[in-house]
């Protein structure tokens, strides 16, 4: 009897540790997922991570992100999309518009698009700070 719990015991802890490993790697909905940056906080579908956003995903708050997360955090190529319309495509670090980019600002008559190099969510122009 003592060997049948045993066996019990040890293939239950082994089932656990499985799906909590299982959990840790699976997409899952917003409850279970967190987004770091409080204006596309609301809902959450994509991959998570240790209870955040990582990996491929779709964030929507007051604004919308579509694109690849880290640590909850929109982190590597994106889109970055405002309620006024205007959208960023392009790179992020850490929730910030960070490299290469398009700023595109919609208008009732014609958009106006702002390409170039970012770097800590500001503008630097059309060549990359790096380049000689």
């Amino acid at each position: 009897m003592r060997l049948i719990l045993l066996l019990f015991g040890t293939t239950l802890a082994t089932l656990i540790g499985l799906l909590n490993h299982a959990s840790e790697t699976m997409s899952m909905d917003f409850n279970d997922c967190r987004v770091m940056v409080d204006d596309i906080a609301g809902s959450y579908e994509g991959d998570c991570s240790k209870g955040k956003a990582h990996g491929q995903g779709k964030a929507i708050g007051k604004d919308t992100y579509v694109g690849e997360f880290k640590k909850g955090y929109p982190d590597g190529q994106g889109t970055y999309t405002w309620i006024n319309g205007n959208y960023y495509e392009g790179e992020f670090i850490k929730g910030k518009r960070e490299g290469e980019g398009k700023m595109v600002f919609a208008s009732v008559k014609e958009d106006s698009v702002q390409a170039g190099y970012w770097e800590d969510d500001i503008y630097q122009g059309a060549q990359s700070s790096n380049s000689e």
